[in-house]
């Protein structure tokens, strides 16, 4: 059954790590909320919501800006955070950059768990897609359509034998789906390393926290979690990214070639046009019997 409550985390808690494109130490803490308060992230005691209408760059991340605060790569914990069901919760950052961790959401879903999920008293709210909505840029694009359910598809067209032309689609009706999505880690390819450190980014990335690729090999001693694991970690930037929405979103996500950029085009499309409906858990549990949107608890 889907989630009919709101939730948030029992205690506070502390991650420490470095950020993948800033190379610096960083301490995060997650701090309880209570119903209606949403996601939040604290920055030198400047409150960023984490909505769409608050990003403002995406170059090879997410990031968020608020009365010239900057919180950047908030997408995996913010995958994370949907896999868990937390609608409410504060993020106190003291540096620019979330943990990169090992470059997946596993970590962040572990000590979310580690920290205690609790139910408030408050319905969940959900967004449901009512009519199709796509965005393009040039062959790239990503579409919506309404669906009893939640679907999340990422499609890869790469001139690499590892990757090639690979889609994976996220189920949350298979419990354990989540975890495929959830262990994928972030990754990139050798010859792009010293363009991104030239633009001043990729400065904490190592083998410890990304998947690196050298033409049709990778680089990492243990190889790759999963066979297609590249095209899994696009699937959680995309609920990642989705979830800037504000709210839990009910449709048939598909996206091909897309990235960040294009995942907040999308976002920002179905606010823009207004293509969803709120509604709360109790409306929607009859049509919706089989959506498992919160996986863990």
């Amino acid at each position: 059954m889907i989630c009919q409550y709101q939730r948030s985390i029992r205690r506070e808690i502390e991650i420490k790590g470095i950020g993948l494109h800033s190379g610096l130490p960083v301490t995060i803490k997650l701090i309880p909320a209570e119903s209606d308060e949403g996601i939040n992230f604290i920055k030198n005691d400047v409150v960023i919501p984490a909505r769409i209408e608050y990003a403002n760059s995406f170059e090879f991340s997410t990031s968020l800006f608020k009365d010239g605060e900057t919180v950047r790569t908030v997408e995996h914990l913010m995958a994370a955070l949907y896999f868990t069901g937390i609608d409410n919760i504060y993020i106190k950052i003291d540096s620019e950059e979330l943990p990169i961790l090992d470059g997946s959401a596993f970590i962040f879903i572990e000590k979310i768990k580690e920290a205690g999920i609790v139910s408030l008293k408050e319905e969940k709210i959900y967004a449901v897609l009512t009519e199709e909505v796509v965005v393009s840029e040039g062959d790239k694009y990503i579409k919506g359509r309404p669906y009893s359910g939640f679907l999340a598809t990422f499609h890869a067209s790469y001139n690499n034998k590892i990757i090639g032309n690979r889609k994976y689609t996220y189920d949350p009706t298979n419990k354990n789906d989540f975890l495929n999505v959830a262990k994928a880690r972030t990754y990139c390819f050798l010859e792009e390393i010293e363009f991104l450190r030239e633009k001043g980014l990729a400065k904490g990335g190592s083998l410890e926290n990304a998947v690196v690729f050298e033409g049709d090999t990778v680089l990492n001693p243990e190889g790759l979690r999963f066979e297609d694991e590249p095209v899994k970690h696009k699937v959680l930037d995309l609920i990642g990214d989705l979830y800037l929405l504000g709210l839990p979103l009910i449709g048939d996500i598909h996206s091909f070639k897309g990235g960040h950029k294009l995942n907040a085009s999308f976002v920002t499309k179905l606010i823009d046009e207004n293509a969803f409906e709120t509604r709360y858990a109790s409306e929607i549990l009859d049509e919706i019997s089989q959506l498992r949107s919160c996986v863990i608890s």
